[in-house]
């Protein structure tokens, strides 16, 4: 595993749930992020001789899906957190065991999403999922990620988001803000991730409009599609 210099802010934050990070995503989404990373692999549909980068990898879960449900034959993963990039490394072995990932391969890195270490067009594809809404530099990420795709190579950003429905919305707030942070504290004795979970989704949500960011960071017009009520948002955009 290569390491990098990083200076996101809340890198101190995921590092110290690192362990519980797989447990949380799959416990709270009652297991459809799973779903959601396989939905974005196949709208991306890299072929065989494609490369691609999955930014705020985490513990490698859409690394690993990018393999998995697409033909890509290699895939970088890279996060802030150091620890969260040896977890990645750790489950390898068992992820690559899956037999759609034979003769596959990839290697993981801690690395500053707003500096990434990788030459220009280095890639066809960047993902980052559950992790821009995170980067305090969100332009200099989108940059970076704008940087290292090939010419006509795709970004793939899978982001939490609020319904739209009022009714939906509602219900899903109370979850997001009162159930999740009070059942963290009960079964994973850790509320503060959670409550930083619900409230980064909040602003995210009602600040940000990546249908605008994009463009300015030199991609063409995005694509949105919305998830399971519109609790999760994939935007799709290409380099031009």
């Amino acid at each position: 595993m290569k390491t990098a210099h990083n200076s996101s802010p809340t890198e101190p934050m995921f590092s110290a749930i690192a362990d519980r990070y797989d447990r949380n995503n799959h416990l709270f989404s009652v297991g459809i992020d799973h779903y959601w990373r396989r939905r974005l692999a196949h709208l991306l549909a890299l072929s065989a001789n494609q490369t691609a980068l999955d930014v705020c990898c985490g513990t490698g879960d859409m690394t690993f899906a990018l393999l998995k449900h697409t033909q890509a034959q290699h895939v970088v993963g890279v996060d802030c957190s150091a620890r969260m990039a040896q977890l990645a490394q750790q489950k390898q072995p068992a992820a690559m065991a899956h037999r759609r990932l034979a003769g596959k391969t990839a290697c993981f890195a801690a690395a500053d999403a707003t500096a990434l270490p990788y030459p220009d067009a280095a890639f066809d594809a960047v993902t980052c999922v559950f992790g821009i809404r995170n980067i305090p530099d969100r332009a200099a990420a989108l940059a970076q990620m704008h940087r290292v795709l090939k010419p006509g190579g795709q970004a793939g950003i899978c982001e939490f988001s609020l319904p739209r429905n009022a009714a939906v919305r509602a219900a899903y707030w109370f979850y997001l803000s009162r159930v999740m942070p009070l059942a963290g504290r009960l079964i994973l004795g850790d509320a503060a991730a959670l409550r930083y979970l619900a409230e980064s989704v909040r602003r995210w949500d009602g600040s940000v409009r990546l249908a605008e960011e994009l463009p300015q960071a030199g991609f063409l017009p995005p694509r949105t599609i919305r998830l399971t009520a519109g609790i999760v948002t994939i935007t799709l955009a290409r380099r031009a």
